[in-house]
């Protein structure tokens, strides 16, 4: 995990009064930009509130998380905007959206489409905040994450980024690889997906073990399904092992026409029940 802090050192802001307002100072932002090939995170400490990061998983766009110490804000619904910052005037706030505030100390969890909104108000200098009431009708809670010294933090996030997996562990632990009417051979999209697999497997030391689940249409005897069921896993096994995976992880199982998830009656279910499921299991 490689972290690096940045250090600004500008004048003190100047808060508005009418709302709690948590907010560094200038002259002590710091970006910090932690990493590896799994995940990236741009955080900001947010002065007596908390942490507030972007943070990108392997295959996945950038999200949004706000922690805090201590949560002033009450659950429900709050305003999350990019504002210009006091240096800035006659520029007009961006509505961003409206945002979910937890009780504890996760307090929210902003999706990509808004968290991409954000990244794009720091890169033109505003100032994403986030509004919502206090606790007993007290004063509103405003959280303030500063774009002061983020254009170099967003160089070596994007750097970051650059290193991650293509895929996340959600994305690839369950895989559908498919095949063609009575065929064991693998298509270019099957392959492109067991690379992607490859290199997820051989980066996580926590994969224990790869399930392989042969199956098949119910066209022919059940026998010689079996035999074609097992041919498929073969295949994805002789694949991925000639990609430099640990043949000692590998458990396999044959199935036949015995296990549909569509009906055979169809060309298209019957499509979807040649397949081989990959998974990957961790301790």
């Amino acid at each position: 995990m490689v972290t690096r802090t940045y250090p600004v050192l500008l004048l003190a802001l100047a808060l508005p009064a009418q709302a709690l307002t948590f907010q560094t100072r200038m002259e002590d932002v710091q970006w910090q930009v932690a990493g590896d090939e799994f995940a990236c995170r741009l955080s900001q400490s947010v002065a007596g509130y908390g942490e507030a990061s972007f943070v990108r998983h392997a295959g996945e766009p950038a999200a949004f998380e706000l922690t805090s110490w201590d949560n002033p804000m009450s659950p429900g619904a709050a305003q999350l905007y990019n504002e210009p910052p006091p240096w800035r005037p006659g520029t007009a706030a961006v509505p961003v959206g409206q945002v979910t505030v937890k009780q504890g100390a996760g307090v929210m969890q902003v999706p990509y489409q808004q968290a991409g909104r954000m990244l794009a108000g720091l890169a033109s200098g505003l100032q994403p905040t986030i509004m919502r009431n206090g606790y007993a009708g007290g004063a509103p809670v405003r959280v303030v994450v500063s774009s002061v010294g983020y254009q170099q933090a967003w160089l070596d996030f994007q750097k970051c980024i650059s290193g991650l997996l293509p895929v996340s562990y959600a994305q690839i632990s369950e895989s559908l690889i498919s095949f063609g009417s009575g065929g064991e051979t693998l298509n270019a999209q099957a392959k492109s997906m067991l690379d992607a697999a490859v290199m997820y497997i051989k980066a996580d030391d926590e994969i224990k073990e790869i399930v392989l689940d042969g199956h098949s249409d119910n066209q022919g005897n059940r026998l010689d399904n079996r035999e074609l069921s097992r041919q498929r896993a073969l295949a994805v096994k002789d694949y991925l092992v000639e990609k430099g995976v640990n043949e000692d992880l590998f458990a396999m199982r044959f199935h036949g026409d015995r296990y549909p998830v569509a009906s055979n009656r169809t060309a298209q279910g019957r499509a979807a029940n040649r397949r081989v499921m990959l998974r990957l299991e961790k301790d």
